[in-house]
């Protein structure tokens, strides 16, 4: 019998240069407020999470990434725009940074 090990070795090569975090912005069940989660490996440094409505800001980047996205139809399936995220439905957005 014979037995095989694994390696546990990274063989992955990772451009930290180019990282993308992916936000999921959703208005779905919110009055007047947006919610934003990171749902990517890199969300230990998400700069964006959180709950915001009328008394607290959007970041200059996400408000300029959901007004393209809000051109775009929600009638799936859904295409991305390179580079700025991909609306899922009439509600809900991925984001990318």
């Amino acid at each position: 019998m014979r037995i095989y090990f694994m390696s546990h070795n990274d063989t992955f090569e990772y451009d930290t240069d180019n990282v993308v975090n992916c936000y999921r912005v959703t208005s779905q069940g919110y009055e007047n407020s947006i919610e934003v989660t990171c749902i990517c490996m890199n969300c230990v440094d998400a700069e964006a999470e959180g709950l915001y409505d009328l008394n607290r800001a959007l970041p200059k980047w996400l408000e300029d990434s959901l007004a393209v996205l809000m051109l775009c139809d929600p009638t799936p399936p859904t295409v991305p725009v390179e580079g700025v995220g991909r609306r899922i439905d009439q509600h809900t957005f991925w984001v990318y940074r």
